[in-house]
Formats: structure tokens, sequence, C-alpha cells
């Protein structure tokens, strides 16, 4: 399982603005415990950056679940899609 302590290990963490970087951290906590416990097993976050779509910025985040890969909107920490 991933853990939260390596956060900063994640491509493009380091990129992050300051208020971003602590939105991605609530939002990773919040994104592994909506799993159940055989999913999370399998969570591997592979990247972190930012998107310009239709005028707005957003981050992207790039994780693999089950060996798939898989990108997520973070549109905060309790908003993704």
């Amino acid at each position: 399982m991933f853990n939260l302590n390596n956060i900063s290990k994640i491509k493009g963490y380091s990129a992050l603005k300051e208020a971003d970087a602590k939105m991605f951290q609530a939002f990773l906590k919040n994104f592994i415990s909506s799993w159940g416990m055989e999913a999370r097993e399998t969570i591997e976050p592979t990247g972190i950056k930012y998107l310009k779509e239709n005028g707005r910025l957003y981050l992207r985040f790039d994780y693999k679940i089950y060996n798939k890969k898989e990108w997520l909107h973070v549109k905060s920490s309790m908003s993704w899609y």
C-alpha cells in the first residue's frame, strides 16, 4: 500500500504551489480511504501536474490501481472526477 509519508516522491509533487500541495495531501488521504482494503493495496500514485482545460486550472492525478493506469481531475480535497 502507498505510504502517505512518501508523497514527496510522487513525480511532479515538488512543482506544486504550497496551497495546492496541502490540498493534494488531504485529497490523497481521502482518495485512498475511499477504497476498500483490497483496492488500497494496489494503488500506486505515478504523478501530479497542473492541467488547463476550458480556461480552468486543475490538478491531474495519475495513478495505477490493479495495475491499470487511471487519472483524475482533482478540484479539492473532497472533489475529484
